[in-house]
């Protein structure tokens, strides 16, 4: 039944698709692009909520009874400060700004799954709340502000589920993992500052490049010498400022980096460790550090017993999908948010073939169309399947 109604609507999902692809906002910026999700919504009678967490549209979908449990789906809006390279008819309009993540498939087939559901209504009972959420990309990430905004409460959500595009995964299967998948991830600033001179004079100048680099290498020791090996953890330095030249030592170093783990209690800890080191070290070199961590999304769960029932039963009834288990992963997502309040399911669609050998965050980051009605049966058969009891936590 719902499969036939996924083939029935997935070349609709595929023009959605390319429109909002060539269509691309920013995040904070999704205006155009919650306008057509708000349209399309109305156009099914779904009731719509809007401006939430800025850009953010809810949609309320109520089934025969709308007593009864409450699921939420979830789909990232976002695009980013990216120049698409690939030449497609549906290429972005918005020089410089690409839906190089997949938040437009994410879209698509959410709208699908909404028009699906919506079209069955009256064969099950309770509710479904459609989370379209702005900022993914940006921090402090749009799911903080929509909980904040109270969207999980009324109606009181029960459980969420949200998807991510996966070019590792073949087209047709579904990867997923009980318990922590996804990483936090923390912004590292640090800003050290010495006194500049000549190069060749050693004496008049204090040399904040030597005393960053020194910093740079203590901080490893977080990872592996401070940390519990058996605690996956990543702290890098991916930008390093100096404005120097052949022979002048600047006055000051700018660096940036991320911290990322699956462990909170060792996330806090580390966070110290990392104030202690970077300005012990400065202190030894005779400078000075600014240092600013921002805290940024936590680590995502995967609902152990959710997640089983949901694995049991596509795989006992959805012979069109195939399941993997896969590794943790320390990409970050702020769908953790969601999963820090409410038993969660997060799982990746595959949109790999041999044609697509783009990765995620890529100016020519693009896939096969065909992955789309995966994800909308997907999603559409675990919502179906929990609001008629067919699953069950």
């Amino acid at each position: 039944m719902i499969w036939d109604l996924v083939q029935n609507i997935d070349k609709q999902a595929i023009e959605w698709r390319h429109y909002l692809h060539a269509h691309p906002e920013l995040s904070n910026q999704e205006v155009n692009t919650a306008n057509f999700i708000t349209k399309l919504l109305n156009n099914w009678n779904i009731k719509t909520k809007t401006g939430i967490a800025g850009n953010g549209v809810i949609g309320i979908i109520e089934g025969k009874n709308p007593i009864g449990r409450v699921i939420a789906l979830r789909a990232d809006m976002d695009a980013l400060p990216i120049k698409e390279k690939n030449n497609l008819d549906y290429k972005s309009k918005n020089i410089g700004v690409m839906h190089a993540c997949g938040h437009d498939a994410h879209m698509a087939c959410l709208l699908a799954t909404a028009y699906i559901l919506n079209e069955l209504k009256e064969k099950w009972n309770g509710k479904i709340v459609l989370i379209f959420e702005p900022s993914e990309e940006t921090l402090p990430g749009g799911a903080k502000q929509m909980i904040e905004d109270k969207i999980l409460d009324d109606p009181y959500v029960d459980i969420v589920i949200g998807m991510h595009v996966s070019p590792e995964l073949p087209i047709g299967t579904i990867g997923y993992k009980e318990g922590i998948f996804m990483a936090s991830s923390d912004e590292i600033y640090i800003d050290v500052t010495g006194k500049s001179g000549h190069a060749a004079i050693i004496k008049d100048f204090v040399d904040p490049v030597i005393s960053s680099a020194a910093i740079i290498l203590n901080l490893q020791q977080i990872v592996s010498r401070c940390n519990d090996p058996s605690i996956p953890t990543v702290l890098s330095i991916g930008q390093v400022i100096a404005n120097g030249r052949t022979n002048v030592i600047p006055e000051h170093v700018h660096m940036e980096g991320t911290f990322r783990t699956f462990d909170e209690t060792w996330r806090n800890k580390a966070k110290l460790l990392i104030n202690e080191i970077i300005n012990n070290t400065a202190k030894a070199y005779n400078t000075t550090a600014e240092i600013n961590i921002i805290s940024g999304y936590p680590t995502l769960y995967n609902h152990e017993k959710l997640t089983s029932e949901i694995i049991k039963f596509v795989d006992s009834n959805l012979k069109e999908v195939k399941t993997v288990s896969i590794p943790i992963r320390m990409t970050s997502d702020d769908f953790a948010y969601f999963s820090q309040v409410r038993p969660s399911f997060y799982f990746r669609l595959g949109i790999g073939d041999q044609a697509n050998v783009s990765s995620l965050h890529s100016e020519s980051f693009n896939f096969n169309d065909n992955a789309l009605k995966y994800g909308i049966y997907t999603m559409s058969a675990i919502a179906h399947a929990y609001l008629t009891d067919k699953i069950n936590i």
